[in-house]
């Protein structure tokens, strides 16, 4: 008997996980695992949760994510809605992509699939890099976040993570005509980009956002270190050595070349899907089957963990699940169990539709 959807999602939004800490939740959903007809089910050697649904020829990675943004939020069950940190982002989808694998293979799907529930995907996504590095690369891939079960996401920018770091001679705080300090020119460095990218909100744009500023030592001194962290996102036809060879020329361009240095302290690569690949043209038809409207094909602002797969790979992938994805990592994440069931079939049908294209190709 395949588990229900509510309570299977109810019992995971209540187990707090954050990045790092997700190994009590880990260790719930192997449980329930043993209630599926996966033929082994492990934990890797970084705690990733993997299920082996064996088959035949081709090979679909279908993966979701354990770990929620920090913060705990009241988990509540009220009808047909369950809140909680995680509700939403993204333990939802984490239950429908395994429930439609379930339902997929109970209903002849004969392909192999991988279903992996990974660490660290809010955080340096130590969990998809291992998939990435030690499972044989698969031929199609599913990843779980929400998209209100209707949307099918094929594409995200990609992420530069610039620290930057500006030193100064520090002064008397009663005497800051005595000279510039290092929070001055870090918030002149800011106005500078702020003013080229930070308005920018089209997918095919560059957009950079201030994530962390830092500095001083005292509250009567001027101070003498200040760092920021930028989160820069930029589309596929940008290259990241030159866009960020131009952000620090603008930035040189505006407060010179001294008293400052930067690092790159995290990357991931921009990912768009091929658009006239098997799996998204199924789990296009399965939306439409479901609501009558052709789906729309999202190409997202931010990154997630089908940015470092895809890339690295080079296989066709989507993202897809149930849940309004704007409350994702706010105060307010809840979710209706109906949707979740309804885009668990949605999955379901769009594999038995991968299978039958797959079938048709091997039977000229």
């Amino acid at each position: 008997m395949i588990p229900d959807a509510g309570n299977f999602l109810y019992d995971l939004v209540r187990i707090y996980s954050p990045t790092g800490k997700e190994g009590k939740v880990a260790d719930a959903l192997t449980k329930r695992l043993a209630g599926f007809s996966a033929d082994s089910v492990y934990k890797d050697s970084v705690g990733n949760v993997m299920a082996i649904f064996r088959g035949e020829g081709p090979r679909i990675l279908v993966c979701g994510h354990m770990d929620t943004v920090p913060g705990r939020l009241p988990v509540t069950r009220k009808g047909d809605i369950i809140t909680g940190r995680g509700a939403v982002d993204a333990k939802g989808s984490l239950v429908s992509l395994l429930l439609g694998s379930e339902l997929a293979k109970r209903s002849g799907f004969r392909s192999e699939i991988i279903f992996a529930s990974v660490i660290g995907e809010e955080g340096p996504s130590k969990g998809i890099h291992n998939i990435s590095e030690q499972v044989p690369v698969c031929d199609y891939a599913i990843f779980g976040e929400p998209s209100n079960g209707t949307d099918v996401t094929v594409g995200y920018r990609g992420r530069i993570l610039l620290r930057l770091n500006f030193k100064s001679g520090s002064y008397h705080a009663s005497a800051p005509w005595m000279g510039s300090n290092a929070v001055d020119t870090a918030i002149q460095a800011w106005k500078i980009i702020k003013e080229k990218y930070g308005d920018n909100r089209d997918f095919a744009k560059v957009s950079v956002g201030l994530t962390r500023i830092r500095g001083g030592k005292a509250d009567n001194m001027t101070p003498a270190d200040c760092y920021m962290i930028l989160d820069i996102r930029y589309p596929p036809s940008r290259k990241e050595d030159e866009l960020t060879n131009e952000i620090l020329t603008l930035i040189s361009s505006g407060i010179g070349n001294e008293g400052w240095d930067h690092v790159i302290v995290g990357n991931v690569q921009p990912y768009v899907s091929a658009m006239k690949s098997e799996i998204v043209r199924c789990f296009s038809e399965s939306v439409f089957e479901k609501t009558g409207k052709k789906p729309p094909m999202l190409f997202k602002s931010g990154s997630g963990d089908m940015n470092i797969l895809g890339s690295k790979w080079k296989i066709p992938a989507i993202t897809f699940g149930p849940g309004n994805p704007r409350l994702s990592h706010t105060s307010h994440e809840e979710i209706s169990i109906t949707e979740v069931e309804e885009t668990s079939k949605v999955v379901c049908n769009a594999l038995l539709k991968l299978q039958k294209h797959l079938d048709s190709n091997s039977h000229p």
